[in-house]
């Protein structure tokens, strides 16, 4: 994962274009969104967290803030395995 290309993402794309991007790779195994990633699983991985981002930013939340607290909740999840 790019965390750099996570937030290209979460800030270039809305959330309705990145549900629409996630579901063509996820069902058609096509991608209509240019996400930086060294292959289509990294680049489904960008485009899932960079949705749960945009959710917040939705929301209200600074785009920074909201970046941080997804990479924060990634991380602890990686610590715990």
């Amino acid at each position: 994962m790019k965390a750099s290309s996570v937030k290209k993402a979460a800030k270039a794309y809305s959330s309705e274009q990145l549900d629409a991007a996630i579901a063509a790779v996820m069902e058609e195994e096509r991608e209509i969104l240019a996400i930086e990633g060294d292959d289509m699983g990294e680049r489904l991985t960008h485009l899932l967290l960079a949705r749960r981002i945009r959710g917040r930013v939705d929301a209200g939340e600074p785009l920074k803030d909201a970046f941080r607290a997804e990479l924060g909740a990634v991380r602890e999840t990686l610590a715990n395995d």
